[in-house]
This record gives C-alpha cells, sequence and structure tokens, in this order.
C-alpha cells in the first residue's frame, strides 16, 4: 500500500474559500443530523421491531453503524477547522470504508427485492428451497464479498487506486487514472456496482406491480358452473371455501403490493442518492480521457459524496419507513 502517493496526484493546494466552507459546515450539519436521527432509529429498530430484523434487513443496519462510527468523527473534525485532513493513510481507508459499505448496501437492497420477487413468481423452485434453506445468511456474506471483491483492489494500490478529490474533504477512486487497467476497472465498476442493481430493483418491482394489478382485477366465480342442482348445504359450503381462498388470495396481494411500492420508495432513493455521484465519475473519467473539455467544481464532487454516504446511513431507516408508511 503506497501513501507517498501524494506526489504522483495532483496537487492539492487545500485552499477553501469562506463560500466553500459554508457549503462543507451546511453539508456536514445535515450528514451528522441524518446520522444521529439513523443511529437512534436503528437503536430502536434492534429492541423493538427485532422481529422484522432478517439478516439482510440487519445487514443495512451493520453497514449504517459502520459508516456513521468511522466517517462522523472524520467529518465532524473537518467541518470545525474547516480544512481537510491530509493524512492518505486516512483518506485511503475512508474510501475503503464507504466504498465497501457503498456497494454493500446497494447489493442488500437489490437482493432483498430479488427474494421477494422469486418467492412471489418461482416458489417451487431449487432456488427458492435454498433462500429459504439457508435463511438469507449466505446472501449476506455475498454481498460483503461482493464488495471487497471490488473494494480492496484499489486500497493494495491495485489500479486505479484512491485519492484525494474536490477541495480534498473526501476520497474516492481515481477516476482521472488513464491507463488500460483503471478504465476497464472503472467501466466495470460502473455496470456491476450501479446499473446491475439498479437493473435488478427496476425490474422486479416493474413485474411485480404489473403482475399484482392483472391479479387485483381477476375475478374468480365463488360457485362453479353445473347443469346439476346444487344443494343448499353444498352451496353454502362453496361459498364459504371460494370466500376464504378469495380472501387469502387480497390478503397475499395486499401485502405484496405493499412490499411492491415500499420497494419503489427505496428505488426513488437509491437513484436520488447514487446517480449524482455516479455521474461524477463518468465525467471525470471521460475528463480524463479528453473526450470533454470541462472541470467539474470541487464542491459539486465533495456534495455528491456526501450525499452518497448519507445513502448508506439512512438506508435501513428509509426501508423501515416505507414498510411502515405503506402498511
Amino acid at each position: 500500500m503506497n501513501f507517498t502517493q501524494q506526489s504522483n496526484e495532483k496537487s492539492y493546494s487545500f485552499y477553501v474559500s469562506d463560500y466553500e466552507c459554508i457549503i462543507y459546515r451546511f453539508m456536514s450539519v445535515v450528514f451528522s443530523s441524518i446520522s444521529i436521527i439513523s443511529f437512534i432509529l436503528n437503536i430502536r429498530f434492534l429492541f423493538i421491531d427485532h422481529y422484522r430484523l432478517k439478516p439482510l434487513v440487519l445487514n443495512l443496519i451493520i453497514n449504517s453503524f459502520i459508516l456513521i462510527t468511522f466517517s462522523l468523527p472524520y467529518i465532524l473534525i473537518q467541518s470545525i477547522k474547516c480544512y481537510p485532513i491530509q493524512s492518505y493513510i486516512l483518506c485511503y481507508f475512508q474510501s475503503f470504508l464507504s466504498f465497501t459499505c457503498g456497494i454493500c448496501v446497494m447489493y442488500t437492497i437489490s437482493l432483498l427485492t430479488l427474494i421477494q420477487y422469486i418467492k412471489l413468481f418461482y416458489n417451487s423452485s431449487i432456488i427458492y428451497r435454498i433462500i429459504e434453506k439457508n435463511n438469507h445468511f449466505l446472501f449476506v456474506l455475498i454481498c460483503w464479498l461482493i464488495s471487497l471483491f471490488w473494494s480492496l483492489p484499489p486500497l493494495i494500490n491495485i489500479r486505479p487506486g484512491y485519492m484525494h478529490e474536490g477541495k480534498g474533504f473526501d476520497c474516492s477512486l481515481n477516476w482521472i487514472k488513464s491507463d488500460i487497467y483503471s478504465r476497464l476497472y472503472l467501466f466495470f465498476a460502473f455496470i456491476f456496482i450501479y446499473f446491475l442493481p439498479l437493473f435488478c430493483l427496476l425490474y422486479t418491482n416493474i413485474h411485480i406491480l404489473i403482475t399484482i394489478r392483472q391479479l387485483i382485477y381477476k375475478r374468480y366465480p365463488l360457485i362453479p358452473k353445473s347443469k346439476e342442482k346444487i344443494s343448499i348445504d353444498t352451496r353454502h359450503h362453496l361459498i364459504d371455501k371460494f370466500t376464504v381462498i378469495e380472501s387469502n388470495r387480497l390478503k397475499r396481494l395486499r401485502i405484496d403490493r405493499r412490499f411492491a411500492q415500499a420497494t419503489l420508495v427505496i428505488v426513488l432513493h437509491y437513484l436520488l442518492a447514487w446517480t449524482p455521484y455516479t455521474i461524477c465519475g463518468i465525467l471525470r473519467m471521460f475528463i480524463a480521457m479528453k473526450y470533454i473539455h470541462y472541470e467539474i467544481p470541487s464542491m459539486i464532487l465533495t456534495i455528491s459524496t456526501l450525499t452518497a454516504k448519507m445513502a448508506v446511513t439512512g438506508q435501513s431507516c428509509i426501508y423501515f419507513y416505507a414498510i411502515r408508511l405503506l402498511n
């Protein structure tokens, strides 16, 4: 791990104007407020809503705790001084931590939706039996392994590495690396870290909502058509039987519809939280390759980074809020 990379990177003056200081302090206050609220609510979820805490949902809370614990003091110190911490060790550590937790949260949310989709449409498949047997712990492990697969190489100085960005308040992937290995890494990172989970969220939820809408408007006759006369007792029995079936079907559909609506709220949160950071990353890569002649304002990079961190700290709260709101 090379922490003397400063000479190979763009030289940062770390000059912060009063206007930029005000913006960073404001964003720091917002981040701190969201972190504190999320921390309190997550504690509440652990004690009060523990029956809802399946392994994947618990994983959202764990990621929130990790990022709050290590990022909040880092951001508060910088906001008080209004000057970036220049330690490359802390820079690398913060980048690795944020990147790992961010990927883990994105895949966790995608898997929550995908599992519900499999339960709804493929409840007799082998995959469904594997899901029920392993109780989702296997999927939590998969999320962390995928996260480490993408975040560890830059940490051990495999291209593209991590670097200070913007005014130096935050560190992230080195988007401006122009060698072929860095470009390939960044290209596949966009596909597998941002677009693949997004595609999974959109496809599964749209399919669920379309199916639910079709089933809601589908009706079954309470008494089967037959030319033979049916006794009164048999008729009453059939009415009771089909009424119970219809009631259970509608109840199940209401639950599935609420879940689909809740996850659509999560999709919106996903887009608002991660799209700005992704767009900034794509633009910086194109600028480095000289396809675009433009320089992104430093504070835009800082704001997009802090927004992505807020998404990690508040994702579990968004999930619980969406479920409760649409009950």
